[in-house]
């Protein structure tokens, strides 16, 4: 398929909001104004959660069999106060009474009212995304078979049923389940326009190899001048039939170099055909529920300017890392956050204020898996805050990864505390453990960690280290060895954390 030309969105000739971060519910974002003008947007992507009734998990094997696990997310809503109240506001207006009818129609289909909730929460924040998008702007909303004819009638009502131009198949493969159903291996993803005037850049089919074969790359014209389909040939070269609405485009292998370990990752490959098609370079490309930021990724590389949003502090992390891992040209102050600790004062804030939300930041801006729980989730953790993946250089040997073990502390740091950490290493047949805190305390994990090291053919590291909040923030690398699958930026131990998620 060919690509259009990348170009950094610095040479645009629009400028505008780039690189932006946003760590809140999206609805508040899209209510700003300031922060999204109206008609601004000329693509946007949004992956929410599916109402599927699934419990994603981050899964980590250790050699303590109680290890079990992580649940990422519960993709289940329930009906609440906030849910009347969003309720009540769509059946006040006129243009918005026909969604409160498709909300109360859902509670009568299904007694939970999880469907309902679902339904009013998504509506609530499609209205908005209506007004940031440009005149010439696609939206293009994610979804699978479990609420996607009710969300067609609430793009209808909101874009208008004139405006809906595509229902997109997204077709893999997945490992097989045993089920008396037909296989269900499709998402569909839903185009709509803001206006007739719409941005589109035409993509094609690649040419079959039996084509090639026959015919070369020259343009197949077909001449019905005697009834029947006579192909001939021009020396102009062909690229390939249009596009069809049937994408078959493989899912992210658990192995895959690609994968970060977020549970609905979607491939790079989806979003880059998405943005080739309904983008051009400097436009700017709106992801709400970005995730680990594979929209932003695809904007960034195709030369488009980006924002993303994600309510998860982890996510968020994950996704900063990510970008800034890959692109080489762009530094910390290139990538503004939002509600998200960039200072010494954000952070000890956000420790005083929710110690979850405290060891959630840190894990996703170091790249640490949940091993328990999901990182910042409350409730025991053994000890675990999170897991680093790291692969240890061995000349002549296939890279395999092994493990360090996450402690966080927002507050003081005993001695205790410390020794514990290496039990804690040692009881899951890790190879390392880090305590990470703050700068004033760093002095308590020097003195009393253990001086033992553990060796690749490239150097030597400790086997319990501390790393410090101030050292986060300035992205000084920790003392783990890279190799292979873990990329290098600087130094700095990559976010190639690749669990074997459940999708």
């Amino acid at each position: 398929m060919p690509q259009p030309q990348t170009r950094h969105p610095a040479d645009s000739p629009n400028p505008g909001p780039n690189r932006i971060l946003y760590n809140y519910d999206c609805l508040d974002v899209l209510n700003d104004e300031l922060a999204l003008p109206s008609n601004s947007v000329d693509l946007i992507y949004l992956d929410p959660p599916f109402n599927s009734k699934s419990h994603y998990n981050l899964p980590f094997a250790g050699k303590d069999r109680d290890t079990r696990p992580v649940e990422a997310f519960d993709d289940t809503w329930t009906w609440g106060d906030k849910e009347d109240e969003a309720l009540l506001y769509l059946g006040k207006g006129p243009e918005t009474r026909r969604l409160a009818d498709i909300v109360r129609l859902a509670q009568t289909i299904d007694r939970s009212r999880s469907l309902a909730a679902y339904l009013v929460n998504m509506a609530t924040r499609l209205i908005p995304m209506r007004r940031a998008l440009a005149p010439t702007g696609s939206i293009y909303l994610h979804c699978d078979d479990t609420a996607s004819h009710y969300l067609k009638l609430v793009m209808d009502v909101i874009f208008g049923r004139d405006n809906f131009r595509n229902e997109i198949v997204w077709s893999y493969r997945r490992w097989p389940t045993k089920q008396p159903n037909f296989q269900r291996m499709h998402d569909v993803i839903f185009r709509y326009s803001k206006g007739s005037n719409v941005t589109w850049n035409q993509l094609f089919e690649p040419l079959a190899k039996s084509t090639l074969k026959t015919w070369g790359t020259k343009q197949q014209v077909a001449d019905f001048s005697t009834g029947r389909r006579k192909p001939s040939q021009t020396n102009k070269k062909s690229p390939g039939a249009p596009m069809r609405d049937v994408w078959d485009i493989s899912i992210i292998a658990p192995i895959a170099k690609e994968r970060l370990g977020y549970p609905t990752q979607k491939p790079l490959a989806l979003l880059r055909r998405i943005i080739a098609a309904s983008s051009r370079p400097g436009d700017l490309v709106l992801d709400h529920f970005c995730g680990c930021g594979t929209a932003a990724y695809a904007a960034e590389d195709l030369g488009r300017r980006w924002v993303g949003i994600d309510i998860s502090a982890f996510a968020v992390g994950l996704m900063r890392e990510r970008i800034l891992r890959k692109f080489e040209h762009l530094t910390t102050d290139d990538v503004l956050v939002r509600g998200f600790p960039v200072n010494i004062s954000d952070a000890e804030d956000l420790a005083r204020r929710d110690k979850f939300e405290f060891e959630k930041w840190v894990c996703g801006a170091i790249g640490a898996e949940g091993m328990f729980h999901d990182p910042g989730q409350k409730g025991p953790d053994g000890g675990v805050d999170g897991v680093l993946r790291f692969y240890p250089f061995r000349m002549g040997k296939k890279p395999k990864p092994e493990y360090a073990i996450v402690q966080v502390k927002g507050g003081n740091v005993t001695a205790d505390s410390v020794k514990a950490l290496k039990s804690t290493v040692e009881r899951f047949d890790a190879t390392a453990g880090v305590m990470v805190c703050f700068a004033r305390h760093m002095q308590t994990v020097e003195n009393q960690r253990s001086r033992a090291m553990f060796r690749d053919d490239a150097g030597s590291y400790p086997v319990i280290q501390g790393y410090s909040i101030e050292d986060l923030l300035v992205r000084k690398p920790l003392a783990l060895p890279l190799y292979g699958l873990s990329e290098r930026r600087g130094g700095r131990i990559s976010a190639q954390y690749e669990l074997n998620a459940q999708a």
